[in-house]
């Protein structure tokens, strides 16, 4: 009789432990098809705000273009990837790199505005490239220089100063517009 009682516990304890690791498993089966979509889901929220971002940073810069000596001032927060503004190509460029979501078909340009997006492979993931281009317009330049400044993610926003400097000479119909970091 008291063996049987025994065996009772041990077959209790032995279904409560398999039923756990049933639990467990259906739980783990779901977060491994769950994550992966919601890590795009997050990617796209970042590429679109990115991309009200370059069209907010995009009306300063020609607000700055107007008049010589203006000054704007964009606050500009980076979630994820980073922004380059390349002064030797007058561009301003944002990359999210080794990301899941596929923006565009890889590989084929697209245009949205002034922005210029392009989505690369990068072995089952991607590379999402946002460009704006400002060759025939202006000439940028990064603290009265010619250089680039690569802005990378992080929790505080950038503030960044843009400055009309006037013509620049020796390049006709070219605005020297100058960046800083504040």
């Amino acid at each position: 009789m008291q063996k049987r009682i025994f065996l009772n516990k041990a077959q209790i304890w032995v279904e409560t432990v398999i039923y756990i690791l049933i639990g467990l498993t259906i739980i783990d089966i779901l977060l491994s098809m769950a994550l992966p979509q919601i890590e795009i889901m997050k990617d796209r929220a970042i590429v679109e705000q990115t991309m009200s971002a370059m069209n907010i940073l995009n009306n300063k810069i020609l607000e700055t273009s107007e008049f010589e000596g203006s000054i704007r001032i964009v606050n500009l927060k980076i979630a994820k990837g980073k922004i380059t503004i390349d002064s030797s190509a007058n561009k301003i460029q944002y990359e999210l790199e080794n990301t899941r979501y596929e923006f565009s078909q890889a590989g084929k340009e697209i245009t949205e505005g002034d922005i210029k997006i392009i989505t690369e492979n990068y072995g089952k993931r991607y590379n999402i490239r946002l460009t704006m281009s400002y060759n025939t317009k202006m000439d940028f330049s990064y603290n009265n220089q010619d250089l680039s400044k690569v802005l990378q993610a992080g929790t505080a926003p950038y503030k960044i100063q843009i400055e009309n400097k006037g013509f620049e000479e020796g390049k006709i119909g070219k605005t020297k517009i100058d960046f800083n970091i504040i």
